[in-house]
């Protein structure tokens, strides 16, 4: 019969998630905080970074800026919301090792800079540096396998958006 309501394979929206940082990409399972680890906040992957410089993993608006700066959150125009949380433990900072570059409201493009942690300074004070990246608002949406081999700024997982 008709396929008048079935959705054509080639009209499904796909939102590219970077990498926001330098560094070893690994499984989400593999954060030593079971906030993380068990996915209570979204799913994704993590990065052991080999530096501080933080950039956009997509394009969108912040949403999101703790006070002490060791995340940012940000919606893509297609309604994905990602999570970057730089670190474990690092709110107890306050924001001291951190430098913001963006704000809430900003529109930010894949890849620029959002914020710069000073690794030396805060290395010793927390538990790690391993740094997540959530796609908090998943729901029937899918994500692709992961992409360990990817650097900064490279394509790491793929969320296909489910209407």
């Amino acid at each position: 019969m008709f396929n008048f309501f079935k959705k054509k394979k080639n009209d499904e929206k796909k939102v590219s998630i970077a990498s926001p940082v330098n560094g070893k990409v690994v499984k989400l399972e593999e954060v030593p905080d079971p906030v993380f680890a068990e996915k209570m906040v979204g799913d994704g992957f993590a990065v052991i970074p080999s530096d501080g410089e933080v950039f956009a993993p997509v394009s969108g608006e912040v949403t999101l800026q703790p006070d002490g700066y060791h995340a940012i959150g940000i919606k893509t125009d297609e309604g994905i919301e990602v999570l970057v949380h730089f670190g474990l433990e690092t709110v107890e900072l306050k924001g001291d090792g951190f430098t913001p570059h963006v704000k809430v409201g900003d529109r930010v493009n894949k890849g620029d800079k959002v914020l710069s942690v000073d690794i030396e300074k805060i290395k010793d004070k927390v538990p790690s540096l391993i740094t997540p990246c959530i796609v908090a608002n998943l729901e029937a949406n899918t994500l692709s396998e992961i992409n360990f081999d990817a650097n900064c700024g490279d394509e790491v997982q793929t969320v296909t958006i489910v209407e």
